[in-house]
């Protein structure tokens, strides 16, 4: 599976029966399977996934977790949402995300110390260690797997005893490695073959001229950090929140044994909850980069009609609990128009997940498809409140919730959606009225 660059799927579907053999699957789940050895109408080949399968099929009920696992040459994060029934169970995969498995760092030549008694630390950007290589005789932990982006605390102290986390403030100072009771001078350089820094610890005593030792940048970089979230803060978020949820559905479906019903409630309470953060995370890393500079959207073929039966068939769940119809395009019906899959998709599940929270119980949604010479379009038509001119006014806006609270939004979707739209040479616009619903359309260029 080609992994030179980060890829991403917005979503696919699969099906395996109750001896979790995989029935369906979409893109890019078969192609995995497949990689991990799978066969067609064979067990499921990925064994996380195979777990909670499993898990699934056990407690009877439906289960939604994030799931990290590693192809050949990739680390794969999704998030899997699984739904039993008699015949077996379906999985919905949505924030399909690839990246390179990281390569081993290798340090030879020039990069190990010069002395026997030297040591060297490799350091990330942020400061994180990347790899420690302890002096002769060095009797504490060197474990690199422990260590691993763990602060330079876990190694280091001051000769008082006091922590360090931050290297630009012991560059030629004497310190103390954790275990180890001789003094040290700590000499840092940035680092040639990566964007990370040196740490060397020498027993020769620091340097007179000043200008010998190249300036560390700031820690924290306010232009550096601006591009860190989707990269690096969302993903450390996403898994003790995915842990939360996935605890919190195990008490809740009283696998351990009966259990209060009020507790129960809690459970439901705190695994929400722990969805309405996930989702937020998802925002604020989509919110960086639509709005990094340069963002732009692929221009490829795409099928109106196809991607609205498939949000309604991903969100059809969420409205059959509150009694809500979708009528989407018939199955022979096609649109073309020129857009991103994915982006496109992203924008659609928005669009009709809103109007699923803010539509009666019982109502009727419509996916209504349109064109014109140069254009197609599709519309998101609900029976909800409907908004004031002052309201569509301000809907766009960023972080923009109209006054509401409560329901776990981030006003973001819309904002994202539109900018989204915009980068495809599209747009989004709403029609509306107080008491008459709400009808969101895409517009879309044809070619």
């Amino acid at each position: 599976m080609p992994t030179s660059n980060a890829r991403s799927f917005a979503a696919s579907t699969a099906r395996v029966d109750r001896n979790a053999r995989l029935m369906h699957a979409d893109e890019p789940l078969l192609r995995l399977h497949h990689d991990l050895g799978g066969t067609d109408n064979g067990e499921l080949a990925v064994p996380p996934l195979l777990e909670l399968v499993r898990h699934s099929l056990r407690l009877g009920m439906r289960l939604s977790r994030p799931v990290t696992t590693a192809a050949a040459d990739a680390l794969i994060d999704m998030w899997c949402e699984c739904s039993p029934d008699a015949n077996g169970v379906t999985l919905i995969l949505t924030l399909w995300h690839e990246q390179p498995l990281p390569q081993p760092i290798e340090i030879t030549g020039p990069g190990l110390p010069a002395n026997p008694l030297d040591a060297e630390i490799r350091l990330d950007p942020l400061g994180r260690i990347l790899r420690f290589d302890p002096p002769k005789g060095y009797p504490g932990p060197d474990d690199s797997d422990r260590l691993l982006l763990a602060p330079l605390s876990a190694v280091l102290r001051r000769l008082t005893g006091e922590p360090i986390d931050d290297p630009a403030q012991i560059d030629d100072v004497k310190v103390r490695l954790i275990g180890d009771e001789r003094d040290w001078t700590a000499t840092l350089r940035n680092d040639a073959t990566s964007p990370g820094h040196i740490l060397t610890l020498s027993q020769a005593p620091p340097p007179t001229d000043p200008a010998a030792v190249p300036l560390f940048p700031p820690l924290f970089d306010g232009e550096r950090l601006g591009h860190l979230f989707g990269s690096q803060i969302g993903p450390a978020l996403r898994l003790p929140i995915g842990r939360i949820i996935a605890n919190a559905e195990t008490i809740g479906g009283r696998l351990e044994g009966p259990l209060r019903a009020d507790y129960a409630g809690y459970a439901s309470d705190i695994a929400s909850a722990g969805r309405h953060l996930l989702a937020l995370v998802d925002d604020l890393a989509d919110l960086e980069a639509v709005e990094a500079t340069g963002f732009s959207a692929a221009r490829e073929p795409v099928d109106l009609a196809d991607l609205s039966r498939r949000a309604a068939g991903l969100l059809a769940l969420k409205a059959a609990d509150r009694q809500i119809r979708i009528d989407k395009p018939a199955e022979d019906e096609t649109l073309p128009a020129i857009g991103e899959f994915r982006r496109v998709l992203q924008v659609l599940l928005n669009l009709l997940g809103n109007a699923i929270n803010y539509a009666p119980d019982g109502s009727m949604i419509w996916l209504r498809l349109d064109d014109g010479a140069d254009w197609a379009s599709v519309t998101v038509a609900d029976q909800g409140p409907g908004l004031s001119d002052e309201d569509q006014q301000r809907l766009f806006n960023k972080w923009e919730r109209l006054g509401r609270s409560g329901d776990g939004g981030s006003g973001l979707g819309l904002y994202i959606s539109r900018r989204l739209a915009l980068a495809m040479d599209g747009d989004l616009a709403i029609e509306s009225a107080p008491g008459q619903g709400a009808r969101f359309t895409l517009i879309l260029p044809k070619g």
